[in-house]
């Protein structure tokens, strides 16, 4: 397998497992205080692909 198909499936990992876990604690744990679990699990959805997307795309290395 090459490094670009390698990075490829490493990214849609990471994509699957913010989304998840965004759907399982944030989604879930605020379906009692908003009284809407579908609006509840798509905050949970969004907030993990946001986060997903900063994990793959935060830059190497910091510029002084």
């Amino acid at each position: 397998m090459s490094k670009k198909k390698a990075k490829k499936n490493s990214e849609q990992g990471t994509y699957a497992l913010c989304i998840t876990t965004g759907l399982i604690l944030v989604g879930l744990g605020l379906a009692p205080f908003l009284g809407n679990l579908l609006a509840s699990s798509a905050i949970g959805v969004l907030t993990g692909g946001g986060v997903g997307y900063l994990i793959n795309n935060r830059k190497s290395g910091r510029k002084g």
